[in-house]
């Protein structure tokens, strides 16, 4: 018998994409238009630590974030790796679609890191342009996007060591120097993703 579905729960997850039912948090961009999507900004970072938040108080249960992921900007990402990282309850990542840039960086924060198997991500140093900027302003915006990027390197080389102990940060580098997209099945074997996430109709026509 199937379970009866309360209308508050489905307003919520359309809404504000959360799931509570089930314990699942979409994260996708929060705006679309004909320049492109958001991406990561400041209302898929806020909207996501309340969720995060209000589920985390709710039960220790596991959490399950949907993520289609563009990627964004590197403060508003550090925070929603940080409330990932710190959370109590098991977090699982599925990505459906992509995970890219920074949106990929997110993903390195879960205890499990799921890929549907015609999803990517795509990892690369974030550019941080200084414009127009007074020489000196300039300056400290380099220094800190350098710190980014140091930061960056360390997370996704340590989640790749856990797989391949003697992996070299140097391979790392230049994998990141230039925009890299994986396949699901490349980012398991380099040790970005734990598991494929293989479609059932598909493994039934093999059969």
């Amino acid at each position: 018998m199937a379970k009866r579905v309360n209308r508050d729960d489905i307003d919520r997850f359309h809404d504000y994409g959360l799931w509570v039912p089930t314990r699942t948090i979409w994260v996708g961009s929060e705006s679309y238009s004909d320049e492109g999507e958001s991406g990561v900004d400041g209302f898929m970072a806020e909207r996501f630590i309340k969720n995060m938040v209000l589920l985390e108080n709710m039960s220790s249960e596991p959490i399950t974030i949907i993520m289609n992921n563009i990627g964004g900007d590197p403060y508003h990402g550090f925070a929603m790796y940080d409330t990932i990282s710190l959370a109590k309850s098991h977090v699982t990542i599925e990505v459906r679609g992509h995970a890219m840039s920074m949106g990929s960086v997110i993903l390195q924060a879960a205890d499990k890191r799921v890929m549907t198997a015609t999803s990517r991500q795509m990892i690369h140093y974030g550019s941080g342009g200084t414009g127009d900027l007074h020489a000196k302003t300039a300056q400290k915006v380099a220094k800190e996007s350098l710190k980014i990027d140091k930061w960056m390197e360390s997370t996704y080389l340590s989640r790749i060591r856990e797989k391949h102990p003697e992996y070299k940060l140097e391979e790392l580098q230049k994998m990141l120097d230039h925009d890299t997209f994986l396949t699901a099945e490349e980012s398991v074997r380099l040790g970005l993703a734990d598991e494929v996430l293989h479609s059932k109709k598909i493994q039934r026509s093999k059969r």
